[in-house]
Order: C-alpha cells, then structure tokens, then sequence
C-alpha cells in the first residue's frame, strides 16, 4: 500500500529467493512423507499405524507453538541465521526420524521438524520483502510456494513408491541430503537481513485488536479448511469412488502435484492485476467446484477434471494470503506470518478431525457439501477483512 513504507531492495535477489524454494520443499516433503510411509514405520517400530500418524501431529503442534513465538523472541537475531539454523534443524530432525529405534525417538525427531516448520514459514513473507523489490513480491512468492507442490508430489506418490523399493529409513536419509543441498544453497546465496526490534508480545496482541485483521485470519481459517477437509481425505475418494487403480492413483497424485504447482507459479499473473478481486474469485470457484463434486461423485473423467481444477485453483491461494501480508503489514510481517501459520496449522488440524467425523458418518457427498459451505465463510470474512481496512486507509491493496 502507498501509506506504508519500507526499504525493497532496488536489485531482486532470484537466488536466495529459490533457495526459500529449496526449504519450503524441504520441509514440506520431510512433513508429509510418513503419510505414504505409515504401515511401513509402523510395522518395523512395532507401533499402531495410528501412532505413526502422530508424528504427522506433532510437527503441527510445534508448528503452531514455534509459529507464534519466533518473532517476539528473536528480535535481535539475524533472522538469516535464524533461517540457517532452522536448515540444519531440518537435517538432524530427518537423520533422527531414519536412525531411530523407537517410537519416542520417532517422535522427538518429528517434534524438531514441528519447529523448524512453524519458524520458517512464520518468517517466508518478513524476509521476501527483504529479496526483491515490490513489484516482484507477488512472483518470489509465486516461486516459493511452488515448493509446496514439489514436496506434495516428493511426499506423495514418490515416497510411497521408493519406500517400498527401499524402504522408509532411506528415504528419511535421502530427505535429509535434501536439506543438506538446501542449508548450502541458503548459506551461499542469503544476503544480511534487517532485524525487526518491534515484534514483541505487546505488538502482537495491538495486531490483533484490529478488526480487519482478525477477520482476515478467520478468512485464512476458513479458506485452508475448506480445501483440506477434502483433500485430506481424496484418497480414499479416488479408490474408492472412482476404483482407480494403485497406478492410477499414483499417476493422479502426480498429476495434481504438477497443477497445483502451475497454479502457484501464475498465481503473480492475476494477483498483481487486482488482488481483491482474485482473492473473493478463488474461494468462489472453489465452492462451486465442491458443488460439482457433489453432483458428479460417480463420473469418472468430470470427476478427475475437477480434481484437477481443485488443485490449479487452491495453489493461488498460498501465494494470495502471502501478498495479503507482504500488502497490508510489511513492518509486522514476521508476527502476522506467525499468526497466518498457526491459522493454517489450526484449520488443517481442524480440517482432518471434523472431515473424519462427517467422512465416517454420512460419506463423501457430506464433505463436498460442507466444503462448500465453509467457502461462503472464507468469502464473506475475506471480503468484510478488506472492507474494514479500506474504511481506515481509504485504499485498495
């Protein structure tokens, strides 16, 4: 916004923003990975296939913890050495989860791996401002987040596939040589960061006294929500709705990582011609393609389209609540990442527990519908959050 100024470096820094890139598939792909690989940790550790979950539970937890606290305890931190730390985090955390003869060791390496996520992603917008100028904030983000869709399709159909080849503790060997080649990458290519003295505990409850704000993290709540209450659970739509095979399954989630990362990548082409319209747009197709869903469960080919639209559309939105923060609250990004990743953390823990209650009771037709209804809220709290803002600014971001 033209009221708000901050120091943008007058050269991009394309570099250490794909270095970003690098550790957000990183993380993502070491956070996910134990979903393809449940029945094969469980069996070797001696654990129920519901406690190998929990170390997909953990690292949300600590996520959300870390998410909150980073800033206001790190003031004084160079915050590419916090970032470089987190890096080396990531590696430890990998080697732990592939040497470990336990279920507690298990824990304790996914438990780091909660922090390191929660920290990174609570400083991704604070330090993307800090790489390009303004006018390629919208495209760093792009190509950030589009690590987000590499590491679905790493953590996905390619570990569930190699795990069986290889078995689950090399690939936790081979997440960890990933982090390696990220930590160098990172250390060669970051440049100085600039610290932010005002993130303290006394600046973030004054953030969140302000209307404009809090609606727009219920926006955040609502739009990841919406999303993963299906996603969480398109698996088992697609065996068993669709009787696809373990190749077509496999080739589908493969499919769908490739798009939503296509999403991410162009998601700059229409933020950056009109945000608010984009913003209420996405979450409007979004509900409708969860109507069609519902009307189409037993279509094969409409049905593996609209899977597919689903995820070109969704990868707009990380990119979009990114901008939103990057816009509005550049000197306050670090806390408002941190608020933006506990919403996520929250709504996609929400997600999976209020999506396996439906799922269990009343059956996919049921989640499709309650997606939709969830994407009414996201538009209405996204819409009143941009309301508010412009009465105070009487600007448009």
């Amino acid at each position: 916004m033209n009221s708000i100024s901050i120091n943008y470096p007058k050269i991009p820094h394309w570099n250490a923003v794909f270095s970003l890139f690098m550790g957000v598939t990183s993380l993502i792909s070491a956070e996910f990975i134990p979903i393809s690989l449940l029945t094969n940790i469980a069996n070797e550790l001696h654990i129920t296939e519901g406690q190998a979950g929990q170390s997909v539970t953990a690292v949300g937890v600590l996520a959300v913890i870390t998410s909150l606290l980073i800033a206001p305890l790190t003031t004084k931190i160079n915050p590419r050495h916090i970032l470089l730390t987190f890096s080396a985090t990531l590696i430890i955390s990998n080697l732990l989860v592939a040497l470990s003869p336990n279920f507690t060791i298990l824990l304790i390496g996914r438990s780091l791996l909660g922090i390191c996520v929660g920290g990174f992603w609570s400083l991704i917008s604070a330090i993307t401002l800090q790489l390009v100028p303004q006018q390629n904030v919208p495209r760093a983000l792009s190509v950030i987040y589009a690590g987000v869709s590499v590491a679905t399709i790493i953590a996905l159909p390619f570990a569930s596939y190699l795990g069986d080849l290889l078995g689950w503790r090399t690939i936790f060997y081979l997440s960890a040589l990933l982090g390696v080649l990220t930590l160098v990458w990172q250390y060669i290519t970051l440049p100085t960061l600039s610290t932010n003295n005002k993130s303290n505990f006394k600046e973030m409850v004054n953030l969140l006294n302000q209307s404009w704000v809090i609606t727009g993290l219920i926006a955040i709540i609502c739009s990841y929500a919406g999303y993963h209450i299906f996603f969480t659970y398109m698996k088992p739509f697609l065996q068993y709705n669709l009787n696809l095979s373990h190749g077509g399954l496999t080739t589908t989630l493969f499919c769908f990582g490739i798009i939503n990362c296509f999403g991410t990548l162009i998601a700059s082409f229409f933020i950056n011609r009109s945000f608010q319209t984009t913003m209420i747009s996405i979450h409007i197709i979004l509900g409708i393609v969860a109507v069609a869903f519902l009307f189409n469960q037993h279509s094969f080919f409409e049905n593996i389209i609209t899977v597919l639209l689903w995820a070109f559309i969704f990868g707009i939105i990380p990119v979009g609540w990114s901008t939103w923060i990057a816009r509005t609250l550049p000197k306050q990004a670090e806390m408002a990442g941190g608020f933006m990743v506990a919403s996520i953390q929250l709504s996609i823990t929400l997600a999976a527990a209020l999506g396996g209650m439906i799922f269990d009771h009343y059956g996919v037709p049921a989640l499709f519908l309650t997606a939709a209804c969830i994407f009414i809220m996201a538009i209405t709290f996204t819409y009143l959050s941009f309301s508010l803002l412009y009465k105070i600014t009487k600007e448009k971001i």
